[in-house]
């Protein structure tokens, strides 16, 4: 037998919070374009106002709903546990007409327009099934996606994409057109809902380190625990080598030196010769191979070489011709002090005297200029994905001086044009810069949807929106790519701005989000957007370092399995570029349908929501 008092106690408890969903009503707009999604958000925030577990628990002893699955609908939800208790405790419902009113989605209504929102995004068919849920599959396209008459792009489509995903920090307009060319002719003979859609990122302010000085920094080759193989080249292919260099390194393929022609023609298979590399280290190479443009070589020890090092056989001398000015290294150690500094001045190691005490710290420039009027003493930076962490210990103008906390224990490597992140600093700057205003007037003719990087706020959102109707081209979407701490706190409102255009979504990026906010938090965060963005009907793209290793290498981590299965609550899972993607499709796909067959919510506890509250 139901315990009545039990079940009276939670009915005051339905009928409290159906007063604070009743007193959010009267705030949103009838007429508004998204009324219904929007009246929800407001609902959801409403109820996640107050701490709601103990009545949480009140229903679950009563096997009812706990609200752990209402956020898509909230007053209906709501309104249906009222009249339960109702009918059980009185033999009738005594709802008032103050919700009853008031339009309000039950849940075959929800998901049906939730599903009507992420077709617009993504394609495929509007459904209003409680069991079954879709997740789109978007690839972000490498440089040369066009090469080859569209190869790639045409293996990755048969392997079932559904969104392409073109990145403006990357190449240019005739690179991305000629994409969107091989796009446009896989979608001739395709049905409207089964196109692909191409989804422009908007590069945004990411803030960067600057340049760092050149100097003449004598060339590593070979190792002192293998054998290693070089390659030698002779003085007429200095060009083809240059050419050559960028392949080189992006396939890991031997180093290579370049010398004089003279010597090169002593070189014969088996040929073994002597190198003097800069420390007067003498050192064997042997010659395996040897064609018209290189010979193969094996070298038994690590040697530095520059401009003096020299080559000998028997009587013959030769020298080095490549050796070029290099990047100075800045490793940085724990307990090590940078400055970060916003004039365009190259960067360069901490410089010692002769009796190794330190005479000048090392130095970067950033990219954003103003910078330092934004940072405190004791704030936290993080720089290059996180890899180098620092805390601000003083300023003064435009240089600011830090503290290395975390780097790794044989010292990181500060590198040219990544990314500087300021999680305890609120940096305001517009997310749409000149140069994404220039990149999205250039890919008008065939974007579907453009991603706003490091949207902070509603009037982030308002600019691009102003900007394609400026232009006529509302039927363009619009995502938000959620990256920064100050993005989380504003969710409301910038959901809010996205319900006022036609086609909206949100990407929760959670490469610069985890540095932002830590690691550590991520897993409560990602969450909470997930959950927010069902209350709004707003579909999500679920992106960064999905089945990463997969991608790389053809075989996923455990973590990563794991992961991609939680990407599937998600109306769209993002994949960056990787040698192994189209394996990587395949694996998803089965991931995802088979989450999709069991994957239920776990009941949740509705402990007060801060994240959206102004810090």
């Amino acid at each position: 037998m139901l315990d009545k008092n039990l079940m009276e106690t939670t009915l005051h408890d339905i009928d409290n919070i159906r007063a604070d969903i009743l007193g959010v009503n009267e705030s949103v707009d009838m007429n508004h374009p998204h009324y219904k999604s929007l009246l929800n958000l407001k609902q959801y925030l409403a109820l996640r106002s107050k701490d709601r577990t103990k009545v949480q628990e009140k229903l679950f002893l009563l096997s009812l709903s706990s609200l752990g699955r209402s956020y898509a609908h909230v007053a209906g939800s709501v309104e249906t546990l009222y009249e339960q208790l109702n009918s059980s405790l009185y033999g009738h419902s005594t709802t008032p007409q103050d919700i009853n009113s008031l339009p309000h989605l039950n849940i075959q209504e929800a998901i049906e327009l939730a599903s009507k929102n992420s077709t617009r995004m993504f394609g495929g068919k509007v459904s209003s099934k409680l069991s079954k849920q879709t997740t789109a599959i978007m690839v972000t396209l490498p440089s040369n996606a066009a090469d080859d008459d569209g190869k790639l792009i045409y293996e990755l489509a048969h392997a079932g994409v559904n969104a392409f995903r073109i990145n403006t920090a990357h190449d240019d307009a005739l690179t991305w057109k000629g994409m969107a060319d091989v796009i446009a002719k896989i979608n001739i003979p395709r049905e409207e809902n089964n196109k692909i859609k191409i989804f422009v990122d908007l590069g945004g302010p990411k803030i960067r380190t600057g340049s760092i000085r050149k100097l003449e920094i004598p060339v590593v080759m070979g190792s002192n625990k293998v054998q290693k193989e070089v390659l030698i080249y002779h003085s007429k292919e200095i060009n083809t080598v240059a050419e050559t260099t960028d392949e080189v390194t992006q396939k890991k393929e031997p180093a290579h030196i370049v010398i004089n022609n003279k010597f090169f023609k002593r070189l014969k298979e088996g040929t073994v010769f002597r190198v003097v590399d800069v420390n007067e280290k003498k050192v064997l190479i042997t010659v395996s191979q040897i064609n018209g443009t290189y010979a193969k070589a094996y070298i038994d020890k690590k040697v530095y070489l520059d401009k003096s090092s020299r080559l000998y056989k028997k009587k013959h001398e030769g020298f080095i011709l490549n050796i070029e000015m290099q990047v100075e290294p800045i490793r940085l150690f724990k307990g090590d002090i940078l400055n970060i500094t916003e004039e365009d001045i190259p960067g360069h190691a901490a410089i010692y005297d002769d009796k190794t005490n330190s005479v000048d710290y090392a130095l970067i420039s950033c990219s954003f200029n103003g910078i330092a009027e934004h940072i405190d003493i004791g704030e936290k930076i993080y720089i290059d994905d996180g890899k180098i962490g620092l805390v601000v210990i003083e300023k003064k103008d435009k240089l600011i001086t830090c503290k290395v906390i975390l780097a790794k224990g044989n010292g990181t490597v500060l590198k040219e044009e990544k990314g500087i992140n300021f999680p305890d600093s609120h940096v305001k700057t517009a997310a749409l810069t000149d140069t994404d205003r220039i990149n999205a007037l250039s890919v008008m003719d065939f974007v579907d949807t453009l991603s706003l990087s490091f949207c902070q706020t509603a009037e982030d959102v308002r600019d691009l929106q102003n900007l394609l109707r400026e232009n006529n081209r509302t039927d363009i979407g619009i995502v938000t790519k959620i990256e920064t701490k100050q993005a989380v706190v504003n969710m409301p409102e910038i959901l809010e701005e996205l319900l006022n255009w036609e086609k909206s979504g949100v990407m929760i990026a959670r490469g610069d989000l985890a540095i932002e906010v830590g690691f550590q938090n991520m897993a409560h965060i990602q969450e909470a957007l997930l959950d927010i963005c069902d209350a709004a009907h707003m579909p999500v793209i679920w992106a960064t370092q999905v089945l990463e290793s997969q991608m790389k290498t053809n075989l996923p981590s455990r973590a990563e399995i794991t992961d991609a299965a939680m990407s599937g609550r998600a109306d769209c899972v993002m994949l960056n570029k990787g040698a192994f993607a189209t394996d990587t499709i395949g694996v998803l796909i089965h991931i995802l349908d088979d989450m999709h067959n069991i994957f239920k919510k776990n009941r949740q506890l509705l402990s007060r929501e801060m994240l959206w509250q102004a810090v």
